[in-house]
């Protein structure tokens, strides 16, 4: 891991021996100057001030400074980090209890008891302990951090977008309320559902400010069981043995309709198309549930990459892995996938848009697969990243060998359609605003080498 801060004298280079992501941690400087300095039992570095770099090690916050040969404690029996919380905040969890750090790493004070849920929101922090909901957050221009008791006696916190989050409380009454994050408003739901797997959708035709008074669709799991309840009231059983993953809810002029997964087995279940209604379709079999996208047809390692709209699916590729294998930038423009996966190896192809462009495709328009255009064959998994820090385009190991875990480091500008070379028996690489920084673990360039990109 490289240094980001802009203030700092030299860049700094924290790394592993070993191909981990905890360890023994070893420093250096861009200058290659390596630090006989190390932390042991440690993760990469959370943050890092002028001279010093924050990092978790033994269940420890540590402030560590290497060219000095100094650290220190400034938390202990860390638990949990969650980084840039809030207005540039920390938030660390340790003791049962809630320590918020500013970006200069000192300590804004300690919050909470016995916490037991945190979620991060766009205005804040909301959490859970011993004496109900709590808002942590801060003014504009203030250097304090303000906690907030919204309701007492909370539980089953859960925020399924950036607006509402949903609990009960009292918790003893099941009593089910919803709270609008950015106003700080409560609203008593009124019906029976589990605020862990429920999901507040606003109707096309409202302000969607008040789940009581405004059209809302509401989305969630009663025993297992997916259940719409719409604008008007109505409550539809989709299906049983539900998750509440790859469910959606779209509407559009005249047409409302959605998609749930139900009769789940090991991860496994039929997606089913439903409408306004209580219509439903089985649109596919054996889509995984855990995928970061719509997998079909799952045969434990890959599935077919498949799209909907309204009732209609088109399967955009096969062979394509659970997690990891979808890369865009932030011109959507483009979008590469890895499939054609073979146990060790797969290739990359490109095609135009995005597979959220593909899904919100209108129901009235023609709809169909994408064509792939082949970027590089026996890329290895992980192996892929955008490199719209340095250009518009993608970075991989190409010819990828299993058993040494290495490739030949190369990128292609999508604009452009250039492909090039960087490195021979490349295991692993780091791409900043300004440079990549790479690893030859094998042979007589063995090392970390460092290549301009500007």
């Amino acid at each position: 891991m490289a240094s980001r801060s802009p203030n700092r004298a030299e860049a700094g280079i924290a790394y592993f021996h070993e191909d981990a992501t905890q360890g023994t941690l070893h420093f250096a400087d861009t200058s290659c100057k390596v630090f006989d300095f190390e932390v042991a039992d440690a993760r990469l570095p959370v943050g890092e001030t002028e001279d010093s770099v924050i990092v978790w090690a033994a269940g420890e916050l540590l402030k560590v400074d290497p060219a000095n040969n100094e650290q220190t404690r400034l938390s202990p029996a860390v638990t949990n980090i969650i980084t840039r919380a809030f207005s540039g905040r920390t938030l660390v969890r340790t003791e049962g209890r809630l320590e918020v750090f500013g970006s200069d790493w000192k300590s804004h004070g300690v919050f909470g008891n016995e916490v037991s849920s945190v979620i991060k929101t766009p205005a804040g922090v909301l959490y859970l302990d011993a004496s109900g909901l709590h808002r942590l957050s801060s003014h504009s221009g203030s250097q304090a951090t303000e906690d907030e008791l919204v309701v007492a006696d909370a539980c089953n916190l859960s925020m399924r977008d950036d607006t509402w989050a949903t609990f009960y409380a009292p918790c003893a009454e099941t009593r089910l309320r919803a709270l609008h994050e950015s106003s700080g408003q409560l609203f008593d739901l009124g019906f029976d559902a589990d605020p862990l797997a429920l999901k507040l959708v606003p109707g096309r035709d409202g302000p969607g400010k008040s789940p009581t008074d405004d059209p809302f669709w509401f989305l969630f799991l009663r025993n297992g069981t997916f259940v719409v309840r719409g604008p008007d009231g109505v409550e539809r059983e989709i299906g049983e043995n539900a998750t509440l993953d790859h469910w959606d809810l779209l509407e559009s002029d005249g047409d409302s309709h959605g998609y749930a997964l139900v009769n789940v087995t090991d991860a496994v279940g039929d997606y089913v198309y439903w409408n306004a209604n209580g219509e439903t379709r089985t649109l596919a079999h054996g889509v995984y549930s855990r995928a970061d996208r719509l997998l079909v047809d799952w045969d434990g390692t890959t599935g077919s990459l498949a799209a909907v709209s309204g009732d209609r699916l088109a399967i955009i590729a096969d062979r394509v892995p659970g997690s990891g294998a979808e890369f865009t930038d932030s011109s959507r423009e483009w979008t590469v996938l890895l499939h054609d996966w073979q146990g060790e190896s797969g290739r990359l192809s490109r095609f135009s848009g995005t597979l959220d462009a593909l899904a919100g495709t209108p129901v009235d328009a023609p709809f169909a697969s994408p064509e792939l255009e082949e970027v590089a064959p026996s890329v290895g998994f992980g192996t892929t990243a955008p490199l719209g820090a340095l250009l518009p385009g993608i970075i991989f190991l190409a010819g990828y060998d299993v058993t040494t875990g290495t490739g030949r480091l190369s990128y292609e500008n999508a604009e452009l359609r250039f492909k090039a070379s960087v490195d021979q028996g490349v295991s692993s690489y780091l791409v900043t605003s300004d440079y990549l920084l790479y690893a030859i673990p094998y042979g007589r360039d063995r090392g970390i080498w460092l290549a301009t990109g500007k």
